[in-house]
């Protein structure tokens, strides 16, 4: 039996994206599969409605299952840096290298929006019980959930990307990187600022606040 012809395929694909938790955790397989075979006797211009898919599906899944799409995309230039953006938060060390320096090449395109750093920090020394997520979201226009999970990230990265995205200084960042730390090795997180290129961080931080 032949494969199914791209737009089929694609329908088809769409159908299972709306049937529940456990067909779009089948469904981010079967995407990737595809990408990363991409059948010969399909156009190359038809990658991207199914790239578009798997980022969208790859938004809807848990953790775990995009930190496993993240394993497979690793190796693989041809992936989108949109796609790529979406798995950061997840990605190995190594594979978020690979993404900032995707972003970086593509450069700042649009004046940043800024976040006041001085009131921030003061927030982040004043606010107790977990509640500092929700002042870091309002304040760099982040989506709460993906505020926290920047806050939880132990190396710093992700909480790196996020200052110097919207425009807070190292010291600013080494604040909030300190006071946020928890059990988390705290002098350890204080380097991540001075190896994110600004553009990259500009780019993904501006991909993060078009989730709200």
């Amino acid at each position: 039996m032949g494969i199914a012809p791209p737009k089929e395929r694609l329908s088809h694909l769409l159908e299972l994206a709306g049937q529940g938790p456990a067909a779009r955790a089948a469904l981010l397989g079967e995407l990737a599969d595809l990408l990363l075979d991409w059948p010969c006797d399909y156009a190359q211009a038809m990658r991207a409605p199914f790239e578009a898919l798997l980022e969208k599906v790859a938004r809807e899944v848990d953790a775990p299952a995009r930190a496993a799409l993240a394993e497979r995309l690793a190796g693989h230039d041809e992936i989108p840096v949109a796609l790529l953006n979406e798995l950061f938060l997840e990605a190995p060390k190594e594979f978020r290298a690979r993404i900032l320096a995707r972003n970086a090449a593509l450069g700042a395109d649009t004046p940043r929006e800024t976040a006041d750093g001085r009131a921030l920090v003061a927030a982040a020394r004043t606010t107790v019980n977990g509640a500092f997520a929700d002042t870091f979201a309002a304040m760099l226009a982040l989506p709460r959930a993906t505020a926290s999970d920047i806050l939880h990230d132990e190396t710093g990265q992700s909480l790196a990307v996020a200052c110097k995205g919207a425009g807070l200084d190292r010291a600013a960042f080494s604040a909030i990187a300190l006071i946020s730390a928890g059990s988390a090795d705290a002098a350890g997180r204080l380097g991540a600022y001075d190896d994110i290129p600004s553009a990259a961080a500009e780019r993904l931080t501006r991909f993060w606040r078009a989730r709200l």
